[in-house]
């Protein structure tokens, strides 16, 4: 299969730290080019990509003929600006979430990707990471056809089954560490705060999860930081989504919770997935997790061993902060999913997250700051989620 000619647009931390290791992983993209605004930066993403063009800026890479694929990583306020003159310029796009900060945005890069005839990928990556592919695969065959471990406690056998029974919940827990934030996250105007910097993720999850739409938002908190958002489904489900800001990194990150028909499913930050209550499972599956060598005889597997190893990370950095913070990597669905991108661009195929999901996300967003702002539930309407445009 052939290789996809790839530019970088924007090579800051998260570039360095995903989008050029990911692209050097896969036999499927060649690094042509990169741009930064800031030359240095380009020249460190540059070498790190084996001696790839650097662009004196972003025209020159919309006009080179050996690039198919534009990876942006810019702040949110700059997302509809490239990706969009990414789209005119006929060159697919892989962009950082959120899709864009506002409906108008959307629109206006939805138009440019339809005109342009081009793919273009939000990098929703939870969709894909490992551990929550397989809490969908139980969930979803439990949910088909409920196989409920023996020794359940029925009290009313001639009870009839209620509607509230049939629903599922999911509950995601986000424990951040708000010290960890720059300013430009929580900015305003080039970031927008938590609920359309972070929390987008977890939106886009339930509605993955659920394979459905919500009707109605409900949020309370702020959406600059510590926020919670609840989410109701025509079909009785519920998603609950509880962001704080003033954790702790000594600790995983995220935690899914979910119940169905007599089951109770959890996935313990993308390492260890529990599932209670349904015959037949295995009540334990672990994922594995890489890190520094300095952190690698640390701990034992799963969420116990995960947790051991941020403990010794954060001794080492206090003890030692000139040495850098530790790195220990776990398995978020980032290259899965832009390998998945790259495929559906060279068999022509859907994109697996494609401009209609990065809308609802945004869209959902939008919303939650809507409901927090007034103090009320609000709908979801669909005709502006799923716009039309001609």
């Amino acid at each position: 299969m052939p290789k996809l000619r790839t530019a970088l647009i924007g090579c800051g931390l998260f570039c360095m730290g995903q989008n050029v290791p990911n692209c050097m992983r896969s036999d499927l993209i060649e690094v042509t080019w990169v741009y930064d605004p800031l030359p240095e930066k380009a020249e460190q993403a540059a070498q790190a990509c084996g001696g790839a063009q650097v662009a004196p800026d972003l025209e020159t890479v919309l006009a080179a003929e050996d690039v198919d694929l534009c990876i942006c990583a810019v702040p949110h306020s700059a997302h509809e600006e490239v990706v969009t003159a990414c789209a005119q310029a006929g060159k697919h796009v892989f962009t950082e979430k959120p899709m864009a900060m506002t409906m108008e945005e959307c629109y206006t890069i939805r138009k440019a990707v339809q005109r342009g005839g081009v793919k273009l990928c939000v990098d929703y990556n939870r969709d894909f990471a490992p551990a929550l592919q397989d809490l969908k695969a139980v969930y979803q065959a439990h949910r088909k056809d409920p196989q409920v471990a023996p020794g359940r406690l029925v009290a009313a056998p001639d009870r009839p089954t209620l509607p509230e029974e049939e629903a599922s919940t999911f509950i995601i827990r986000i424990q951040d560490e708000a010290s960890t934030y720059g300013k430009v996250h929580i900015d305003w105007h080039t970031g927008g705060g938590e609920i359309i910097g972070e929390t987008v993720h977890w939106l886009e999850l339930a509605c993955w999860l659920f394979e459905e739409a919500p009707i109605r938002v409900f949020a309370t908190g702020s959406a600059r930081m510590t926020h919670t958002i609840a989410l109701d489904f025509a079909s009785g489900r519920q998603a609950i989504i509880m962001f704080s800001v003033t954790g702790t990194f000594r600790y995983p990150k995220e935690q899914f919770e979910l119940t169905d028909h007599g089951a109770f499913l959890r996935s313990l930050c993308y390492v260890e997935n529990q599932y209670y209550g349904i015959a037949g499972v295995e009540e334990k599956r672990y994922f594995p997790l890489t890190s520094a060598p300095e952190l690698e005889g640390v701990g034992g597997q799963g969420h116990d061993g995960y947790v051991a190893k941020l403990q010794a990370r954060a001794e080492a950095y206090g003890a030692n902060p000139g040495q850098g913070y530790l790195a220990i990597g776990i398995d978020k669905g980032h290259f899965s999913l832009l390998e998945a991108f790259v495929r559906a661009i060279l068999e022509d195929t859907p994109s697996p997250v494609d401009e209609r999901a990065g809308t609802r996300a945004t869209y959902l967003a939008l919303r939650a700051i809507e409901s927090l702002r007034t103090g009320h539930p609000v709908p979801v309407n669909t005709e502006d989620m799923d716009m039309y445009i001609a």
